[in-house]
């Protein structure tokens, strides 16, 4: 078996890389990690990665897309929601409660048609490994 992957870098095709900066980097103020030609990658949290690529049309669709930033306490969620909602991003869905889930989420549009969700995780329901999370 081959040794396990270093890190995650999940790739998205945008129409527009512009409006996709002014998106990720001037609203969500997501660091720019490495900008190559036609594309963009981000550092979501420590070991993540997330590029925005103006090429593979053929390969990188928008539909059924849904990336989610995961946030410690319910009242960050509802921060969130309130600083998306005053920067105009389009809400999908305001901030709730998913009992099958255990999580308070809300779901906006970003500029290239992807659904962004901005979760917490109760702590009977967060992924194994993450005991920073808390509500």
């Amino acid at each position: 078996m081959p040794e396990r992957p270093l890190y995650p870098i999940s790739f998205f095709r945008t129409n527009n890389l512009e409006q996709t900066r002014a998106f990720y980097e001037g609203i969500l103020q997501l660091p720019l990690a490495l900008e190559q030609s036609g594309c963009v990658i981000y550092l979501i949290g420590k070991y993540g990665y997330w590029g925005f690529c103006q090429t593979y049309e053929e390969i990188l669709k928008p539909e059924q897309i849904c990336l989610t930033l995961v946030v410690e306490t319910r009242k960050q969620v509802d921060d969130w929601h309130s600083y998306l909602h005053e920067k105009e991003v389009t809400i999908k869905r305001e901030p709730q409660y998913t009992e099958q889930y255990k999580i308070y989420n809300g779901f906006y549009n970003d500029p290239n048609g992807y659904t962004l969700e901005i979760q917490a995780f109760d702590k009977e329901g967060k992924p194994k490994g993450h005991d920073g999370f808390k509500n």
